[in-house]
């Protein structure tokens, strides 16, 4: 890609991730109740965000990552992130991320975000399938999945590791109709 894809819906603004945002995403990332399903430990350091930001930027130039900062209109504050990782050109396949600060749950507005980000890719990214990876625990975000008409494939066993050992992950797709 050659730019950054700049999205608009109705309460949000979703852009690229800069330098700058490193310690609100450190925030993010270091919020027990936000990592509580996510597979990973708890950033320990604010040099991680810094390089999870760097890891964006280098996943956008080889065209294997899109991960955008969901602003508000309002006060364009960053509340979280979402995007697609995983992506492979040659299969038209991508799976998607997401993360929201928890006082910003139970608003809709991470619906909102996937929403724009699914159809862009379908659209602009050739996606043909989208895929999602969820805890079979993480009700809310099972429940957000399926409304927005993603399907359930079945359970991975011990697909991912975290510091506490071996999940479980629940595999989600959403195929492009034409």
């Amino acid at each position: 890609m050659e730019s950054f894809p700049e999205l608009s819906t109705n309460r949000l603004h979703l852009k690229e991730i800069k330098d700058e945002h490193a310690e609100i995403l450190y925030d993010l990332f270091t919020n027990k109740d936000v990592l509580k399903y996510y597979g990973s430990d708890p950033m320990t350091d604010i040099s991680e965000a810094e390089e999870l930001i760097r890891k964006f930027r280098v996943g956008l130039k080889h065209n294997t990552v899109v991960r955008w900062g969901i602003f508000l209109k309002s006060n364009g504050r960053l509340i979280g992130t979402c995007g697609f990782h995983n992506w492979n050109h040659r299969y038209y396949r991508a799976e998607i991320g997401y993360e929201l600060s928890p006082e910003y749950w139970g608003n809709a507005y991470m619906k909102e975000a996937i929403e724009a980000i699914i159809e862009f890719g379908f659209e602009h990214l050739d996606l043909h399938r989208v895929g999602a990876l969820i805890s079979p625990h993480n009700r809310a975000s099972t429940s957000l999945i399926e409304r927005l008409g993603f399907e359930r494939e079945g359970v991975l066993k011990d697909y991912a590791f975290s510091g506490k050992g071996f999940i479980d992950l629940t595999m989600y797709a959403k195929i492009k109709r034409n």
